[in-house]
């Protein structure tokens, strides 16, 4: 009887043991983003996935181009011109200039088609969805009009073109940002207000009651321009507290990466500056009147007002400047 008692509890023992090596149910996965926070509501207009780089060229009318990390395999993928491009495995998202709908196309520059006649903006691919503001009116119409749209209402889709949906009925929804199952916006028929809501559109609720722009989410803070304090740099946590000023400059085209803000120093155009995301070190990194700060890898991507708002790159300690080609 002893021998069975002992033999049955080391089973259960060896059982447990087993059970605990396995890939387990307990811990979940962040989905893949096509693209970062602050790269998106810059325009997206570069994104990365692993060592390639994919980018409007603006040197080229705009087109979808590609190339590697270290400045080799210059491809063109097509000749659409795209913003908000997201990468996600073997294919790429973005909205074009021409009609402002939702395509996708391989990363080796075939199967291109249309997902969608929404006139999109600010997409956020993550895992197998993408979510996005409908702007009916960014082109003067939209091909699909019902009783249930709204313009700059916050949409959803898959990522094959099924099961759209609207999440929101705030009709001025601006810079979304979509992070594992929660939404991050403006709402700027609200004052501009920073607002969450989940991507099943439910839960929606005010952060603060700042007026904000360029918000960018990383980990359990949000950075934002406060229209209220002259566009200073703040942050608050995703939850709305603790608010903190970081900077006294007049800050536009935020992009926060690691322990680092980019910005513009000035208005529509400026210089650009970064300072760490505690607000020490502040430094200028060029000389350029720059909009747009994407940042992918170890270099900065921006618009350069000195030279008909062409593509430009500097590394992100303000050296190797450089036209995007």
């Amino acid at each position: 009887m002893k021998k069975t008692l002992a033999l049955i509890i080391m089973l259960c023992v060896m059982t447990a043991v087993f059970a605990g090596c396995g890939t387990g149910t307990s811990e979940t996965v962040a989905p893949i983003r096509g693209n970062t926070a602050g790269n998106t509501v810059n325009l997206g207009l570069v994104a990365m996935q692993d060592d390639r780089i994919y980018y409007r060229n603006d040197s080229d009318d705009g087109k979808l181009y590609t190339i590697k990390a270290d400045g080799t395999h210059r491809q063109k993928l097509c000749d659409d011109s795209p913003y908000y491009i997201n990468v996600v495995g073997d294919w790429i998202y973005y909205t074009p200039d021409s009609d402002h709908g939702l395509y996708t196309i391989k990363t080796d520059g075939t199967g291109r088609r249309k997902l969608n006649n929404d006139a999109v903006t600010c997409v956020n691919v993550v895992g197998d969805r993408a979510y996005y503001i409908n702007d009916l009116n960014a082109d003067g119409s939209s091909d699909i009009r019902d009783d249930n749209d709204y313009s700059n209402c916050i949409y959803s889709i898959n990522i094959d073109g099924t099961d759209r949906c609207k999440l929101s009925d705030d009709v001025g929804s601006y810079e979304i940002i979509v992070i594992d199952d929660l939404i991050y916006y403006i709402d700027s028929n609200n004052g501009s207000k920073i607002y969450t809501m989940k991507t099943d559109g439910t839960n929606k609720r005010k952060l603060n009651d700042d007026s904000s722009s360029s918000i960018n989410v990383i980990g359990d803070r949000i950075y934002y321009s406060n229209i209220d304090d002259d566009c200073k740099i703040y942050t608050i946590k995703t939850d709305g507290s603790d608010r903190r000023k970081l900077c006294d400059d007049y800050s536009n085209y935020i992009n926060v990466v690691g322990d680092r803000i980019y910005y513009v120093n000035g208005g529509y155009t400026g210089k650009i500056y970064t300072i760490k995301t505690d607000g020490s070190d502040r430094r200028k990194l060029n000389e350029d009147e720059a909009n747009c700060i994407n940042v992918a890898g170890d270099r900065i991507y921006y618009r350069n007002g000195n030279d008909e708002f062409k593509l430009y790159t500097i590394k992100t300690d303000g050296s190797g400047r450089c036209p995007v080609e």
